[in-house]
């Protein structure tokens, strides 16, 4: 039995202050039950002009730009206009990857990081291409046409499939988690911004040099990035923090609008351009273009359904052990479970002082008390606190106990209730180098079903 030396907890202040801890969970979506779909409109703005290809030297029969109607037809000039890029927007289908969410039970707050989301597993969507231009009166020659300008043209472009579609999260965001009337459940509540990128196979459509939002194209082949494109996901559900896997289910639909700057610079030079002509029609001008994107208009619906299980985040170190006699600090570590119905949680403290008697504390609280009652060790529980002193443990010639606490036997009639947490800590004699006590590190423990 641990000797009388050993302080009481008792003349530890009860007025001990216990801070509010946040629980950490590392979850993994659930591709089978998780879903993410993105339609809608998405169009790129860029500014620039045209020129024919015509050359002095090089292409002398190649295709002269004339601005207006009376223009200098010894000239080549260069026509100014408006691009929009428009994409008609399919994205979506299954998604992998995962996010860290911080709950503050207390402070009825969560904080979501890390997200980082791969959507449609492989399968390709699809990105529905066409260019409006909008310029000014010009004629060619080689062929001779009439372009009349002011007037929108379209020219659609085709499909193009779009793969390595992944939605990252742009900054950590706090958001609201409020208690129901279900033990350890909690409605949760977060806007987290992202970025979404895909890869897209030109297939020519583009031309030789052509670029997608945020990248410039190389040949007639091959694919080009699009994005980052900016967006929110909502993830609003409910978290039920009793369940051993920690599940969050969130479904939720939202659409906006916004026109925003290019995430990054976007130039266009001299890219190969053939544009049909009008009057007459039936012949091909030879032009180029030279652009740079201005601003991306977005009009997008995001339904996304998302469920999520912890992997990690039930046991979560809460302080290190303050070096013993044996030059190192104690580690409490756990094995088994944290599950009510399973009761095989284990506690291991190792790096002990040989033959040293002690045994488990634990509270629902924290604190920080170095030294407490004379003691070499931090206390990291707070009051109330509660002792397992009628199994008192010895650490042997290997310096290190393994104990597992009888859940139906608890000290002073206490229960272990799916949802709540406990903090636990071993504190054990030592001589350091006189006779003292000294303390494990802690960890909490959020027990479950």
């Amino acid at each position: 039995m641990l000797r009388t030396a050993l302080l009481s907890l008792a003349s530890v202040s009860s007025a001990l202050h216990a801070p509010t801890f946040a629980q950490t969970f590392t979850y993994d979506v659930d591709p089978n039950a998780t879903s993410i779909l993105l339609t809608g409109d998405l169009a790129l703005d860029f500014d620039g002009d045209l020129r024919g290809v015509f050359d002095a030297a090089t292409n002398p029969t190649g295709t002269r730009t004339i601005a207006g109607l009376f223009g200098d037809p010894g000239t080549n000039a260069r026509i100014p206009l408006g691009l929009d890029l428009g994409l008609v927007v399919n994205l979506g289908g299954t998604v992998a990857g995962g996010f860290t969410l911080d709950l503050d039970v207390e402070g009825e707050t969560v904080e979501v990081s890390g997200l980082d989301l791969s959507i449609g597993a492989g399968v390709p969507s699809s990105l529905d291409l066409e260019l409006t231009f909008l310029f000014d009166t010009f004629r060619t020659e080689g062929p001779a046409s009439l372009f009349i300008g002011g007037i929108p043209l379209t020219i659609p472009l085709g499909a193009v499939e779009a793969t390595e579609i992944v939605l990252v999260q742009s900054a950590p965001v706090a958001g609201s988690a409020t208690a129901t009337a279900v033990a350890g459940a909690y409605d949760v509540g977060a806007l987290v911004p992202g970025v979404l990128s895909c890869e897209v196979d030109r297939g020519g459509v583009l031309g030789g040099g052509g670029a997608g939002a945020g990248g410039s194209g190389g040949g007639g082949g091959g694919t080009t990035p699009v994005g980052p494109i900016p967006l929110v996901l909502p993830i609003v559900g409910t978290l039920d923090l009793a369940a051993c896997d920690a599940a969050l289910a969130s479904a939720d639909d939202t659409s906006f609008d916004d026109m925003i700057p290019p995430p990054v610079p976007v130039e266009i030079d001299d890219l190969p351009f053939d544009l049909p002509t009008i009057l007459p029609p039936g012949g091909t001008a030879n032009l180029l273009l030279s652009v740079g994107l201005e601003g991306i208009a977005l009009s997008l619906s995001l339904d996304a359904t998302l469920a999520a299980t912890a992997t990690d985040g039930r046991v979560e170190p809460v302080c290190a052990g303050q070096p013993n006699s044996g030059g190192v600090g104690a580690p409490l570590t756990t094995t088994g479970s944290a599950s009510v119905t399973a009761e095989d949680l284990t506690f291991v403290a190792t790096d002990l002082p040989t033959d040293s008697f002690g045994y488990l504390l634990m509270s629902r609280t924290e604190d920080d008390v170095p030294g407490f009652g004379g003691s070499q060790g931090t206390l990291c529980i707070g009051e109330p606190c509660f002792r397992f002193s009628a199994s008192v443990q010895n650490s042997g010639l290997l310096g290190e106990i393994a104990f597992a606490p009888d859940f139906g036997d608890l000290p002073m009639g206490q229960q272990f209730v799916a949802g709540e947490a406990w903090v636990f800590q071993y504190w054990y004699r030592d001589a350091n180098p006189a006779s003292t006590s000294n303390t494990s590190g802690a960890v909490r423990v959020t027990f479950c079903r």
